[in-house]
């Protein structure tokens, strides 16, 4: 694929070039982290900073398009609807083929709802735009829901859900089924079900300002943080590590562990994906058209 922006990137420069990250901190972002800790970024001259984002991928989003960082990790759907809604971002990669799971949760209290039985209740969402909201558009969606603006309750993320669910506040959440397994075995939510994402789960992203200036070193950086994830996903110890560092039981690391699929460092940019996305989004009515490839993507 060739560059469909002006210019291939910068020369390499002796400053390191700093670059801020954002992501969830989740376990799906574990090789950014890995390669920062043990200096892959900065061998090759580059200064990365990783920002947790816990409000998900609206905040991620907003984040990107007002320049308060150069690249990030959202979900795809969400970046997605963020770009073709006007956010200043592109895509550069797919950061995880696999689909994410979410789990549908109801408050403890609500144990035996199944997911049929929660039409016309209220969804917790972190924002507008997030994936907790589109997701569950897809799931009102396949369910034959109508939704109107009384649907949503924005909470801020996992933490207001937290409250929000057992206060009645809210009586749905969408949320990643692996993070949430301690609130459900500590009694505080109940899943009602799972629903999976119908294509690749997490993309990375850049602020097109970044882009201009430095395309050839945000495709680097994405690079090596794919090549550490192609390293980490062979891992035997991968599942205790994650176990160990976001406080999940190893029973629930190891079926995750098992589900994770990071793209390869050598995979072109999934156009076709990436329209169906957006041709979704669209029928939701997130979006009002799909946008030009050009306008969602920065290819190699």
């Amino acid at each position: 694929l060739s560059n469909c922006a002006s210019g291939v990137g910068e020369p390499r420069m002796s400053e390191r070039i700093r670059v801020r990250v954002g992501g969830v901190p989740e376990h799906f972002n574990l090789p950014w982290l890995l390669a920062i800790e043990e200096g892959l970024f900065t061998n090759a001259g580059y200064d990365v900073e990783w920002i947790d984002f816990p409000d998900g991928t609206g905040a991620i989003m907003a984040a990107l398009a007002n320049g308060d960082l150069d690249m990030a990790t959202p979900l795809t759907e969400g970046a997605v609807t963020a770009i073709a809604n006007g956010a200043s971002a592109r895509f550069v990669s797919v950061w995880v083929d696999s689909p994410l799971l979410w789990g549908i949760h109801v408050a403890a209290a609500n144990h035996d709802a199944t997911v049929a039985d929660l039409e016309g209740q209220r969804f917790a969402i972190s924002r507008h735009g997030s994936g907790s909201e589109l997701m569950a558009r897809v799931l009102a969606e396949e369910f034959q829901w109508a939704l109107t603006n009384d649907s949503w309750v924005v909470v801020g993320g996992l933490d207001g859900a937290l409250e929000a669910l057992p206060n009645g506040d809210a009586e749905i959440f969408l949320w990643n089924k692996s993070m949430t397994q301690p609130h459900v075995t500590d009694g505080t939510f109940a899943r009602a079900g799972v629903l999976s994402t119908p294509w690749p789960s997490f993309a990375v992203a850049s602020n097109p300002d970044f882009l201009r200036k430095h395309s050839t070193s945000a495709i680097e950086v994405s690079t090596i943080a794919l090549q550490r994830a192609e390293q980490l996903s062979k891992n035997p110890d991968l599942a205790d590590e994650v176990a160990e560092r976001y406080d999940l039981a190893l029973a629930s690391a190891a079926e995750w562990a098992e589900e994770i699929r990071w793209t390869s460092p050598d995979a072109d940019l999934d156009t076709a994906m990436i329209t169906q996305v957006a041709s979704r989004m669209q029928r939701l009515g997130r979006i009002d058209e799909v946008p030009e490839l050009n306008a969602l993507a920065w290819f190699r």
